[in-house]
This record gives C-alpha cells, structure tokens and sequence, in this order.
C-alpha cells in the first residue's frame, strides 16, 4: 500500500546530496516503469513540531545540493516487512530546489 503524504506546511533541506541506488550487487537499480536510474536522497523534513531525517527515492538525479531548500513534488511512503524487520520507503516524483528571491 503506498500512501502520499501532504507536504504542505514541511520545509525540506538537502542534508546529503543525492547518491545513486544499488542493488546487494552495487549495480544501480532503474525504474521498473520508465527504466530511468534510481537515486536516493537525503532530507530533513521540518515542520512546527520539529524534524526528521528521511531518505527519498527518485527516477533521475535531481539537480540539488547539501544544505540547499527543496520542495518535493508527490511524496509516498510505503511501509514494508521482510524477515521480521520493517519500515518506510520513500517515493516522490521529483526534488526540485525553492526558488529564491533576490
């Protein structure tokens, strides 16, 4: 079941720049729909009752850096079990960066 998660009201930071995902055989894995690569991107999700870190998958590198204010476009998390051991796995669209206003 994967469940989109509203962001409005969150406030991004990169905390790490966005690293390739791979496979248990360190080859990077791709979209099963589009066959774009997969990378995995570090946040710091923030909001008034305070912040988590949280790592979000995407197709496609996004064009951000450490420390820089991004807004993600359709968020999903997905829980999951395997061998007694469990989480959340994160999905979005895209991770673009907040404009700036001079």
């Amino acid at each position: 079941m994967q469940l989109e998660i509203k962001t409005e009201g969150v406030e991004f930071v990169i905390s790490r720049a966005p690293q390739p995902k791979n496979d248990n055989d360190g080859r990077q894995k791709t979209d099963r729909e589009t066959g774009e690569l997969l990378h995995v991107t570090e946040l710091v999700a923030m909001d008034d009752t305070g912040a988590e870190v949280i790592k979000v998958t995407t197709a496609g590198q996004p064009r951000v850096t450490k420390r820089q204010a991004v807004t993600v476009v359709k968020l999903v998390a997905t829980p999951w079990t395997i061998g007694g051991r469990g989480g959340v796995a994160f999905r979005a669209d895209a991770i673009v960066p907040v404009p700036t206003t001079p």
